[in-house]
């Protein structure tokens, strides 16, 4: 969100590409790919027939210009969306609820119980109602068969079990974790993670190329003029620093799984 340059995006969409395929082999990706590629489409194809701003019209749509200002917004802001979205995968898949209850329960448990079970929330019930609609066609309800009305009642008789199902685990969750005696004391982990010399240093490393990134951008470079006139892509140095300083930000995670992989293959 914060640098509008086409070549940052581009370069930033890519490296999240390539680190989604570096965790599990990009499964959870491919799954939300047709997703991410109807609403950047949608998009891209929207905003010029939406939005008339811009000097450079490349033609008329009854009576209404489209410009090259318009249909370049519309590209960078599908690119930004689309890497959030992507952010936010790889997010699910490296901090799990262990590691985010480890992260944030001795200041909030409360609050981090509540948000790890959002975050899992949703995918749960995905798996829970893929089991009932499987269970369900053996019995012969389906949404896919039959009249409109059979299947309207097929569908609200799937939630029924659903929610009846989600209610039901989570009083009994709430019941264990209430027994366990869960944020009445300090707490403590059965996973210790600790935090060592080196990653202190990937810490400050970060820290000081998220800085030069923050700083180059308030500076206004990474970033392009496209209202009222389109400006130019040219990159000039600090351009080039911040650009440089994004790529390592963006690909820490590549670099440091390549590392691994490398050590464990001439380990062998």
């Amino acid at each position: 969100m914060y640098f509008t340059h086409p070549v940052f995006l581009l370069t930033a969409f890519f490296l999240m590409i390539l680190v989604n395929l570096s965790q599990a082999g990009g499964e959870a990706l491919k799954k939300w790919t047709p997703l991410l590629v109807i609403m950047a489409t949608v998009i891209i194809a929207l905003n010029p027939f939406l939005v008339s701003r811009g000097t450079n019209i490349l033609f008329y749509f009854r009576g209404k210009q489209v410009t090259l200002e318009a249909l370049t917004y519309g590209v960078v802001m599908a690119l930004t969306i689309v890497i959030i979205l992507m952010m936010f995968i790889s997010f699910n898949i490296v901090l799990n609820g262990n590691k985010f209850l480890f992260v944030f329960s001795r200041i909030l448990p409360k609050t981090a119980f509540l948000i790890m079970l959002t975050i899992r929330f949703i995918p749960l019930l995905k798996e829970r109602y893929d089991e009932i609609e499987t269970v369900q066609q053996v019995k012969g309800k389906s949404l896919k068969a039959g009249s409109l009305i059979n299947r309207m009642k097929s569908g609200m008789n799937f939630m029924q079990i659903l929610l009846a199902w989600s209610l039901e685990e989570a009083i009994q969750t709430a019941d264990a974790m209430k027994a366990r005696g869960y944020g009445t004391g300090k707490k403590s982990s059965y996973i210790p993670y600790k935090i060592q010399g080196r990653d202190w240093a990937s810490l400050i490393l970060l820290t000081l190329l998220f800085a030069i990134c923050l700083f180059g951008g308030s500076l206004g470079y990474g970033k392009i003029v496209i209202y009222p006139e389109l400006g130019t892509l040219q990159l000039y140095l600090l351009d080039w620093i911040t650009f440089i300083s994004m790529i390592l930000l963006l690909a820490f995670p590549i670099i440091i799984e390549g590392r691994e992989k490398v050590r464990w293959t001439f380990s062998i």
